[in-house]
């Protein structure tokens, strides 16, 4: 709520128009409801010496809910936008580890369904506050009318409202349950979509995983959604029976208690018509209102980071020591009961070291947590002697350039400046990628490659960058023996002679030579250099 509180101060202009719009509206159609009235109650004399004053209560009751509808949807329109760029900031400042245990599906479902019900809910919130706004000018007319027939109507519409708010928060509870399904949904489409080929290999595993999903949270999202409009429907029909048995029943109280004549019967009658269709207005836009506020809790309950803008790290954290002291971590969704460390080991600025080890020995996640994606569960990141703060967390990551195993390939680098894109030109040709690739105005002509070229690719963006510190992780195991000799006897030495410090994981145990420590992790642990040197190392699979 306090988000939408705050979108709305962004765009008080708006708001406060679109307000004032809408009450002239309101004031101008229950003005000509009362012209009508009285016409009826002169027997056609006051509409024949004031047709000129009708026409003008037309003219504004067009034009003012013309323009109220027009600057309310825009409205809704710009609170989505900037609805959509707080998410987009929020998930920038979560933290990895926090993203992580949420989930890539929770947050595409997020950004995409939910964005998709808050623009619906907004596009309607206009119309819906519109026809309430109407809705309730006709009632207070009502009561300028007379007391008693105007306060049995509005004793039976909040009788009315009362069993429309049941319906409601039935509807508004399958709706939070069809949400929650689909997560499960989004999980699915991404097993279908990541597994295509395998499943084009195996297409009776592809037709056991779609009867998974349409006979499970597909069906369960079906029967849910099936029933909750089963209430709206209701609700409507509801609202409109509920305006006819009014008007039957402001006839037969006039005529039974004698309160006024035809004429106040018709009154109200032409009054109750009049509020008739904003009611049924609001409730058919009460439906996508109300996804919308269910979307807006699933948001919330994400927990992502803050939506403001961080303020631009002018330097990276500079340092000549970075030391990992007595620092574990576990996964907590891990039930193999695996930890990593505790690690002890330094890395000094300028030099080129190994991290070897066996697949699942933990070498991605300490590469994560020397890249401050990962916070230790114990022990601490020392840098030159002095523990890491959370207030310098931003400026240490921005020392470090990475090509992980899990690397994603930008085409566009428009942030390098005009000599590190000048620098692009040469990685491309020290790779062999400059028949392949052009880079035009911070951008790659095209990322569709192979995974070795891919992974060139992704190194040529990080050396642009600058930074003192680089990470390759299994870098060379995709490439094919002229680039992976070129990567070991030319590439890292000619970084390191330029003073990037770099950390490489390799099982490449013919190499090692190259590099000034080698560093084997056993089970969680680091075993130091000489204990791998004396057991040489067999190639692995890559992980």
């Amino acid at each position: 709520m306090e988000v939408l509180v705050a979108l709305f101060r962004e765009n008080r202009a708006f708001v406060i128009a679109g307000v004032l719009l809408v009450l002239a509206s309101a004031l101008a159609n229950v003005g000509t409801i009362n012209f009508i009235n009285q016409a009826i109650a002169t027997e056609g004399d006051f509409i024949r010496d004031n047709m000129g004053f009708l026409l003008l209560l037309l003219a504004g009751a067009f034009g003012f809910g013309v323009s109220s509808q027009m600057i309310m949807t825009q409205l809704g329109y710009r609170v989505i936008y900037q609805m959509r760029g707080r998410l987009l900031q929020q998930v920038l400042n979560t933290d990895y580890e926090h993203l992580h245990r949420l989930g890539t599906n929770r947050i595409y479902a997020a950004i995409t369904k939910d964005i998709r019900s808050l623009q619906d809910g907004f596009i309607m919130l206009p119309f819906f506050l519109y026809a309430a706004i109407m809705a309730i000018g006709g009632i207070l007319y009502m009561f300028t009318l007379h007391l008693g027939l105007a306060s049995i109507v509005l004793a039976s519409i909040v009788t009315a409202a009362y069993i429309a708010k049941v319906l409601t928060q039935r509807f508004q509870t399958l709706i939070r349950k069809d949400r929650e399904l689909e997560d499960q949904l989004f999980a699915q489409y991404s097993t279908v979509l990541d597994g295509h080929k395998e499943l084009l290999l195996n297409e009776a595993r592809g037709q056991r995983l779609l009867d998974l999903v349409m006979h499970g949270p597909a069906l369960q999202s079906l029967q849910m959604r099936t029933l909750g409009d089963r209430y709206i429907v209701v609700n409507i029909h509801f609202m409109t029976t509920l305006i006819l048995f009014q008007i039957a029943l402001v006839f037969w109280l006039v005529y039974t208690m004698n309160w006024g004549g035809l004429a106040m019967a018709t009154s109200f009658a032409l009054t109750l018509m009049f509020i008739r269709q904003p009611l049924n207005m609001a409730m058919n836009q009460l439906g996508p209102i109300l996804v919308a506020r269910v979307s807006l809790q699933k948001l919330k309950s994400l927990k992502l980071g803050h939506d403001a803008k961080p303020a631009a790290v002018e330097e990276p954290l500079h340092w000549q020591t970075l030391q990992l002291h007595g620092v574990t971590y576990q996964y907590e969704r891990d039930q193999s009961g695996f930890q990593l460390g505790p690690l002890n080991f330094a890395l000094k600025r300028g030099e080129l070291v190994f991290l070897a080890g066996h697949n699942g020995a933990g070498k991605t996640t300490l590469i994560r947590l020397v890249l401050g994606l990962l916070k230790p569960k114990a022990g601490q990141l020392l840098v030159d002697g002095r523990p890491l703060q959370d207030s310098d967390i931003r400026a240490y990551r921005h020392g470090f350039s990475a090509v992980l195993a899990d690397f994603h390939l930008f085409e566009d680098l428009e942030e390098l400046g005009r000599s590190q894109q000048e620098e692009v030109h040469e990685w491309l040709e020290l790779l062999g990628l400059d028949e392949k690739v052009q880079f035009t105005e911070g951008h790659f002509s095209t990322t569709d490659l192979s995974t070795g070229q891919r992974k060139r690719l992704a190194m040529v963006g990080a050396v642009a960058e600058h930074r003192p510190v680089m990470i390759l992780d299994e870098w060379a195991a995709d490439q094919v023996p002229v680039f992976r000799q070129r990567f070991y006897f030319e590439l890292l030495p000619k970084l390191k002679a330029q003073g990037v410090t770099l950390l490489v994981v390799s099982h490449d145990d013919r190499y090692f030579d190259v590099a000034d420590r080698v560093l084997y992790l056993e089970g969680g642990k680091i075993i130091d250099s000489t204990s791998v040197n004396q057991q040489p190392m067999q190639p692995e699979v890559a992980i």
